[in-house]
């Protein structure tokens, strides 16, 4: 959104909930009529315009790094304090290609605001949903079910992670191919991504800093169940993420045993040729010497069938029996 932000035009790709009312495409003034009425109020905003976030931080307070910070993505997952509010940075996954969504939130005391740069699905049906900020909302509450709704992504794209190893063994089982491989390592870094953007939101819940946050009021028992839950998620993900690890590791010992297998199945095959023709080498070489005897005795078509050609073919027949026998062959 280039230009100058107009307090009276509507903010394109806002979306503005507050005391049980949604509005699409708010307008500066309606946002800071909203403000004034002292009720919990979520802004969504997604890819603002610098005027855009300078309005944000004029209206409410912001640092002047907010412009810089929601400004540029490709942040790490991270929670800062300021004075008088909170900023906090996670990620959600896209649904359809696996790629890793960022949201800025920005806690206050009496509001939430969320700044994207891309469509996030889960986050949008979020705002078409009943209740979601009424009269009687908390901001942790509403922090929860935002940052709650973000980590679920990570589910099902985890479940396409288990699906995609589950075909991967089978394939590798049937015939392993270098292919394979590729998409392995692809696997790979796609959950190392995934616990990259988890894992410090992980320990950050877990070291409780989302239930005490001094810049939020006093916190009631339904919002600490409320972050309780988001503590719960966080850690079922870190689980399932720890899980899709260990097992992208033994796909990848099976891939590597198959490969050794069919490899030591080529090697067994060109010894049992080799093992085949050594006594006959050695017949060839044996008979290809000039010795007077052996001139003199081969004289006859009798004994050209019988040195030249049996001798060979007993020798070899001899040779599979043992490779047949020992299960070489």
């Amino acid at each position: 959104m280039a230009g100058t932000a107009t307090t009276g035009a509507a903010i394109p790709g806002a979306s503005l909930l507050v005391a049980g009312h949604h509005t699409e495409g708010p307008s500066w003034a309606e946002v800071e009529a909203a403000r004034d009425t002292g009720h919990v109020l979520w802004l969504d905003l997604e890819v603002p315009g610098p005027d855009d976030l300078r309005e944000l931080t004029r209206l409410f307070g912001l640092h002047d790094e907010t412009i810089r910070d929601s400004g540029a993505f490709n942040q790490r997952t991270r929670l800062s304090e300021y004075d008088g509010y909170v900023v906090v940075v996670a990620y959600g996954v896209a649904p359809d290609d696996g790629k890793l969504q960022e949201l800025h939130v920005y806690v206050l005391q009496h509001a939430l605001i969320t700044v994207r740069r891309e469509d996030i699905p889960e986050i949008t049906s979020l705002h078409d949903r009943d209740m979601v900020v009424t009269e009687h909302t908390t901001v942790p509450a509403l922090l929860s079910r935002v940052l709650s709704t973000l980590i679920g992504t990570f589910a099902g794209a985890l479940e396409q992670v288990d699906d995609a190893l589950t075909e991967l063994e089978q394939s590798i089982l049937d015939s392993p191919a270098p292919s394979q491989l590729q998409d392995l390592m692809a696997l790979r870094r796609r959950v190392n991504r995934f616990r990259r953007a988890v894992d410090p939101a992980r320990d950050l819940v877990g070291a409780g800093r989302f239930v005490v946050v001094d810049t939020l009021e006093d916190l009631s028992d339904d919002t600490r169940r409320h972050l309780r839950d988001l503590a719960i998620d966080l850690a079922y993900i870190g689980d399932q993420l720890e899980a899709e690890r260990d097992r992208l590791q033994g796909v990848m010992d099976v891939y590597m045993n198959e490969l050794n297998n069919r490899q030591n199945k080529i090697m067994k095959q060109l010894a049992a040729v080799s093992t085949i023709f050594l006594p006959l080498t050695f017949l060839t070489g044996y008979f290809g010497m000039n010795f007077a005897w052996m001139i003199k005795q081969v004289n006859s078509p009798a004994a050209f069938l019988a040195l030249g050609l049996g001798l060979p073919l007993l020798a070899a027949t001899g040779a599979m029996w043992v490779l047949k026998r020992r299960g070489w062959w």
